[in-house]
């Protein structure tokens, strides 16, 4: 299975992703875990991240991901395996006498190195791991007493680049005239 990615970032890095390629993010609010990531089938939602982050200078890059090898959160398999990556990992810090890392809105360090943790040990295991795909529930109602969230998207983080099958400079102006 393939998805259609947005990754929004600087005209600047723009044109060094396009020569050179996606460099993996290893930040402490990578809530997905390592990776490069995508806002999937959302130009406009991945615009508006980098236009917050770059204003004028903000750039998009679609890209075409292959979802094989995916820890998918999307469907349900993965639920059980996860929470059990959390009770180990817990288990394992407890043991190293460490504190859990704090979860906050802004920076989703406890699911980070959860992600992290179950897709070493998956690898180790001889499990390859290529990406991670979830929900991100964000932003207010869209409307008052709405489940649905102004923000909420699909992200993927591609762990390992050769997931990426082809890359290209989105035109951000022909998505939404108007909006």
């Amino acid at each position: 299975m393939r998805a259609i990615g947005f990754h929004g970032t600087s005209a600047e890095a723009a044109q060094r992703i396009l020569s050179a390629g996606f460099e993996i993010s290893r930040n402490e609010y990578d809530w997905l875990g390592d990776g490069a990531y995508f806002f999937q089938d959302a130009p406009a939602r991945a615009l508006e991240w980098a236009r917050q982050r770059f204003g004028e200078d903000a750039a998009v890059i679609g890209a075409e991901i292959d979802l094989a090898d995916c820890i998918d959160l999307l469907d349900i398999p993965w639920e059980r395996l996860i929470v059990r990556a959390f009770e180990l990992y817990i288990d394992f810090r407890a043991q190293m006498g460490l504190p859990v890392p704090r979860q906050t809105r802004g920076a989703h360090r406890l699911d980070r190195q959860v992600i992290n943790y179950f897709t070493t040990g998956m690898e180790r295991a001889g499990t390859r791991i290529r990406s991670v795909r979830a929900v991100f529930p964000e932003g207010e109602p869209i409307y008052p007493g709405s489940a649905l969230l102004r923000r909420s998207h699909v992200q993927i983080a591609v762990r390992n680049p050769a997931a990426i099958i082809r890359t290209w400079r989105h035109k951000e102006e022909a998505d939404h005239a108007g909006s």
